[in-house]
């Protein structure tokens, strides 16, 4: 069985699901910031000034906040319609996960939400968790995932996403560690979020393997922004999924930091299904992002069966493969 934030339900219910997104979600504290901005910031990202973030996805503030319920229950709409039945909502706490709030937008969309646990990377940890035990940050895990999280009912499904950085801190070692214990008590699959631009893989799967945790149960996550076959595939080979998860992101901040073009994610889709790698994969947009939503002009859920799966049948990627990655792999992960 699989927990939703409106109760367990069969595996073979949860369908065409979107293995990594965020419904509310508050990048705020992450947001480079100098005393050289430009005056619009601070303004509320619209129609009118996303043009402002079309390269540089921070460059308006509020562009990394996503808190409107009546906007979010009209995009996971939209999602339903092009066929998407279940997200995993993989918002830890400290940046803005509602289980309250999602179960009523699941009740009122009819789209499955199964939600995570953990924390995020370090530079938005709560206090405590500086000075906290192991054992304790795994209990936390455990609790969200057995009896409910918070003061709610309502458990997590999954494990994270557990945030690391370009170097590894202190406390983000310890959640990680205390989630590989979490994930071998409660046998949950464990989401990781990775550095954009650094090759962590090898020493977060070493980190979870030690505590017990099945490399199967591992997905590390965001491989898709600079593409890497050679450690895309090193990671692969050591039998965790990996996450193309940044479908409808192609920012250009500079030439170092250039997100891949959608189209390149599916080009090296297609070498890596040529490959024998298919079973491992998972796709997602990620949504994290105010103009990732139609309501501010971006593609919304949809994205992956809409646009990006236009995409992989014309780059010759059969449709009934593109769909297991949103179907029987995310439940080969998840169960």
């Amino acid at each position: 069985m699989i927990s939703t934030v409106t109760g367990e339900i069969d595996e073979n219910k949860i369908g065409i699901t979107s293995p990594h997104e965020h419904v509310f979600i508050d990048m705020r504290m992450c947001v480079p910031q100098s005393d050289n901005l430009p005056k619009y910031f601070y303004d509320k990202i619209s129609i009118g000034n996303r043009v402002e973030v079309a390269s540089d996805p921070y460059a308006i503030l509020d562009n990394a906040l996503l808190d409107e319920k009546d906007y979010a229950i009209e995009e996971l709409e939209y999602f339903k319609e092009w066929g998407g039945q279940t997200i995993i909502d993989c918002t830890p706490d400290e940046i803005g996960r509602n289980p309250e709030a999602l179960r009523d937008i699941s009740q009122k969309t009819g789209v499955n939400i199964i939600l995570g646990c953990g924390h995020y990377y370090d530079i938005t940890h709560p206090d405590y968790l500086r000075n906290a035990k192991i054992e304790d940050i795994a209990q936390e895990m455990i609790n969200d995932i057995t009896v409910g999280i918070g003061n709610t009912d309502i458990k997590a499904g999954i494990i994270g996403e557990i945030g690391t950085s370009a170097i590894i801190t202190d406390t983000e070692r310890k959640v990680l560690t205390a989630a590989g214990i979490a994930g071998n008590e409660t046998k949950k699959a464990i989401h990781i979020h990775t550095d954009l631009y650094t090759e962590n893989g090898f020493d977060i799967i070493n980190t979870l393997v030690k505590e017990g945790v099945s490399p199967e149960k591992i997905c590390i996550d965001h491989v898709d922004v600079w593409l890497r076959p050679d450690y895309i595939k090193a990671l692969l080979d050591k039998g965790v999924f990996v996450e193309f998860d940044n479908f409808g992101k192609e920012f250009y901040v500079s030439e170092k930091r250039r997100f891949a073009y959608d189209l390149e994610r599916i080009k090296l889709l297609k070498i890596l299904i040529e490959q024998g790698y298919q079973d491992k994969i998972l796709i997602s947009n990620d949504i994290c992002l105010k103009t990732m939503w139609k309501k501010y002009g971006g593609q919304g859920y949809a994205h992956i069966l809409r646009d990006v799966l236009y995409m992989a049948k014309e780059n010759d990627i059969d449709e009934k493969t593109y769909i297991q990655f949103l179907t029987k792999n995310v439940i080969n992960f998840i169960k």
